[in-house]
């Protein structure tokens, strides 16, 4: 018989005190939050992954619907009949979304017109479009459709086509705050004009400034469509007979805008920015000076999905001559320590360096925008670059010095 003092000892060695059982809770809890935490930092680079190659394939998809329109340019070195050549190459710097009175204050961006080589399908259903308003025209208003149909059937048999076209592509806003852009691109015949009323026609690319009284927005509007969306920026850079090199600054970079018809367009700085090699109105039915840039350069901004967690996002406000931007979290913020570009509602501003939370050293107003105050909350967007040249073999330089 054993002594009852051995049973007690007995249970007690068989089972765990409760500092025992604090412990293991403790590891218990401890291996739970680093497992947890492996995980999550998993999904977040996961995530992060698919975010990242999402917004290259969005990238990707926007340079080729750009480079596209700009390998299609082209040029007739050899025309030396007078008139206005068919290949004018025409870039300026007008206000985003050409208001119909340019500002000081007002965002600037590109807009190009330009000769273009057309695909058979693209100039195909231009023609289509041009023969059917041209047969209804003809036929007056109480033309039965079929009879409008079978005119213009009988205008394209004897139309043909030319393989050649014009362009326009203008900077549209996407976005109220203006922190997204579009391009808009409208495609015409040589010889295609635009109505814009019953007793009034123009054509788009004998106007100085497309948004004036001319060429109305809401004509140049009408008359374009959607070539690439969701856009922080786009840019155009030519390189001329003096450019040394893409990013040196005056005479020695390159260009901002251009005209190959030297028409005089681009003197006064009332109708956007001037260029140095404009001659005057007299040019313009003159091909025998025209001049041609050697290659383009493009830079595009690619934003990420709205859907998508914000880049950054404004601690505190900031005037419109701040330096310092501060940062929910600095450092998730997807730009480069040492320094880099970022965009806030419809400013771009540069900053030289990210310390902690802090954007410092920042320079506002860039890429053609306009300083202005930003409340706290506010997107701090950076995006994707993409940047190509597109070489051009029919480069025509000052031949008149």
């Amino acid at each position: 018989m054993k002594a009852p003092g051995v049973d007690r000892r007995e249970r007690r060695e068989a089972g765990f005190t409760l500092i025992e059982l604090l412990v293991v809770l403790g590891i218990l809890t401890g291996f739970l939050a680093m497992l947890v935490q492996f995980v999550d930092s998993g999904i977040r680079l996961f995530d992060e992954g698919e975010s990242g190659q999402a917004l290259a394939d969005r990238a990707e998809a926007a340079r080729v619907a750009v480079e596209r329109e700009i390998r299609a340019v082209t040029a007739d070195a050899r025309k030396l009949d007078g008139g206005v050549p068919d290949d004018r190459f025409l870039v300026q710097r007008l206000a985003i979304g050409l208001p119909g009175r340019l500002s000081s204050t007002d965002d600037k961006a590109f807009v190009l017109r330009a000769g273009v080589a057309f695909a058979p399908a693209v100039e195909e259903r231009l023609q289509e479009d041009a023969l059917f308003v041209q047969a209804a025209v003809e036929l007056g208003k109480d033309a039965e459709p079929a009879s409008v149909k079978e005119r213009a059937s009988q205008l394209k048999a004897t139309a043909g086509l030319r393989g050649r076209g014009r362009v326009l592509i203008a900077q549209w806003p996407q976005t109220s705050d203006g922190a997204l852009v579009e391009l808009r691109i409208g495609r015409f015949l040589l010889d295609q004009t635009i109505s814009l009323d019953p007793e009034r026609v123009v054509d788009p690319f004998l106007v100085v400034v497309p948004g004036s009284a001319e060429l109305p927005t809401l004509a140049v509007h009408a008359n374009t469509e959607l070539l690439v969306g969701g856009l922080l920026y786009a840019d155009l850079e030519m390189w001329s007979q003096s450019t040394e090199t893409w990013t040196a600054s005056g005479t020695a970079g390159p260009e901002t805008v251009w005209d190959s018809a030297r028409a005089g367009w681009l003197s006064d700085p009332a109708f956007g920015e001037p260029w140095r090699f404009d001659r005057d109105e007299t040019s313009l039915d003159s091909p025998t000076d025209d001049i041609h840039p050697r290659a383009v350069r493009v830079t595009l901004v690619v934003a990420a999905e709205e859907g998508r967690p914000k880049e950054g996002i404004l601690a505190e406000p900031i005037e419109a001559d701040s330096t310092v931007v501060e940062l929910v979290n600095g450092e998730r913020f997807p730009g480069a320590l040492t320094g880099g570009w970022c965009k806030i509602e419809g400013e771009w501003i540069r900053y030289a360096e990210r310390r902690g939370d802090e954007l410092r050293g920042c320079r506002r107003g860039q890429r053609g925008t306009k300083s202005k105050p930003h409340g706290s909350s506010s997107v701090v967007r950076v995006g994707r670059t993409v940047q190509f040249t597109v070489a051009f073999p029919h480069a025509k330089d000052d031949w008149n010095g």
